[in-house]
């Protein structure tokens, strides 16, 4: 959707008196399109989905209460560099991703953490392909995709903090999500790396800087912790790094046909502090 056609929807939605305000929180991504492709033709150190990763030979496998933990995808960020206008990420290497292979962690408890992990390699030429731990599950072993990036721009959702301050009404902020949930009814898989997600449940910034500090946010008691007003503040420094949908193709589904967003803050961004990334997994 580009910035015109999202003006139209606003005002025909009645929110037309916030269009230019939704407009300049609109952030570039790239958009990941899976295309079919064996693995033997996917290149070392390339960007895809599944299959085994590209990592340095002497990189310990990342692993969680003991399991091997499932490859997810592999980012090149010198393909990817171009869609990174603000810029926050490193201008070339590898970002690995990974997470636990019974995909039961959904990132709202402090006491799962490392139950994900982010790997940067910042030189291509120390990669090689690795097969996964001999204990891996079959079934936590996705196939390959070559991942081709696109330019798109994502508009900020109606939990976003920024939006926050509009003070839109309750009806205003359905509003809102209609819009922008109209165009994801016309898509069908979509993995994406920068920009703002596509949600399927809420807010996940303030769920991030929530764990982050601790609090569990399985159910209402971080939110209502005396601490989460403070902090709360802090979560509109949380941003989206990495989306990955459910994708019948590789044989990956999150929950029930859910997403995994990874999130960074951008302090950790900004120090390189990969090992901080957080995880949330959103289904409907």
């Amino acid at each position: 959707m580009d910035v015109d056609a999202f003006r139209e929807r606003l005002t025909a939605a009645g929110l037309g008196e916030y269009a230019e305000a939704l407009v300049a929180l609109a952030r570039p991504s790239a958009r990941l399109e899976a295309e079919l492709s064996d693995e033997a033709d996917i290149g070392i150190g390339e960007t895809k989905l599944g299959g085994y990763p590209d990592l340095p030979p002497d990189l310990d496998w990342p692993r969680y209460d003991g399991a091997p933990q499932s490859f997810v995808a592999q980012i090149n960020l010198a393909e990817t560099h171009p869609y990174d206008l603000d810029p926050v990420l490193p201008p070339a290497g590898l970002l690995s991703f990974f997470y636990e292979s019974s995909q039961s962690v959904w990132g709202f408890d402090p006491k799962e953490d490392g139950a994900w992990a982010v790997h940067h390699t910042p030189d291509a030429a120390d990669l090689v392909r690795r097969e996964p731990p001999s204990d891996l599950p079959p079934e936590a072993l996705f196939d390959a995709r070559r991942l081709q990036p696109s330019s798109e721009l994502t508009y900020a959702p109606s939990w976003f903090s920024e939006v926050a301050a509009l003070n839109l009404t309750r009806d205003q902020k359905f509003a809102l999500d209609e819009v922008l949930e109209a165009e994801e009814a016309a898509e069908e898989t979509i993995h994406r790396f920068l920009g703002h997600p596509d949600p399927i449940q809420g807010d996940m910034q303030l769920e991030c800087q929530l764990v982050a500090h601790g609090l569990y946010c399985g159910d209402l008691s971080g939110y209502e912790d005396p601490r989460a007003a403070e902090l709360a503040p802090g979560a509109a420094r949380w941003r989206l790094l990495l989306q990955v949908d459910s994708d019948d193709g590789v044989g990956m589904m999150w929950g029930d046909g859910g997403r995994i967003y990874y999130w960074m803050h951008e302090d950790d961004l900004a120090a390189r502090s990969w090992a901080k990334a957080r995880l949330v997994l959103q289904c409907g």
